[in-house]
């Protein structure tokens, strides 16, 4: 954060001093701002990654909504709860693709389509022990 405040710093100095146009200053706060908030992002992606994983228990299919009451604790329409429209605008617009962008990140697959998409860790299945590695005593 020290980094961004500093860029920005610097770039208002150009500005003051006339080495640089506010517009051409605004591309560049722009720029590091979209920056600022793709990491924001990242981060947050990574820190709900791991709370998934905790969560999902692998070769068990669950839906969004699950995931997202159990792992965010926000409810949905489906478990009978009666959402707000700004409720329902920041689970679908904010809530939702974060969750599905920590699936991604833990790299869990989808069944099916559309509202019956469910996510899932595939089970691990036991290392096969050929002939070969077995010892003999």
């Amino acid at each position: 954060m020290a980094t961004t405040k500093t860029l920005l710093s610097n770039i208002s100095s150009l500005v003051h001093n006339g080495l640089m146009t506010e517009a051409e200053a605004g591309k560049y706060r722009n720029r590091l701002n979209r920056q600022v908030k793709l990491r924001d992002l990242q981060v947050k992606t990574a820190q709900l990654a791991v709370k998934v994983k905790e969560f999902m228990k692998p070769g068990t299919a669950y839906s969004i909504s699950d995931l997202v009451l159990n792992v965010m604790n926000i409810k949905a329409p489906c478990h009978g709860y009666s959402e707000t429209k700004e409720e329902r605008s920041h689970r679908d617009g904010v809530v939702k693709p974060l969750m599905i962008a920590a699936l991604k990140h833990i790299g869990a697959e989808t069944v099916g389509t559309g509202a019956q998409t469910k996510y899932l860790i595939p089970a691990l299945l036991p290392s096969i022990v050929t002939l070969d590695e077995v010892d003999e005593a």
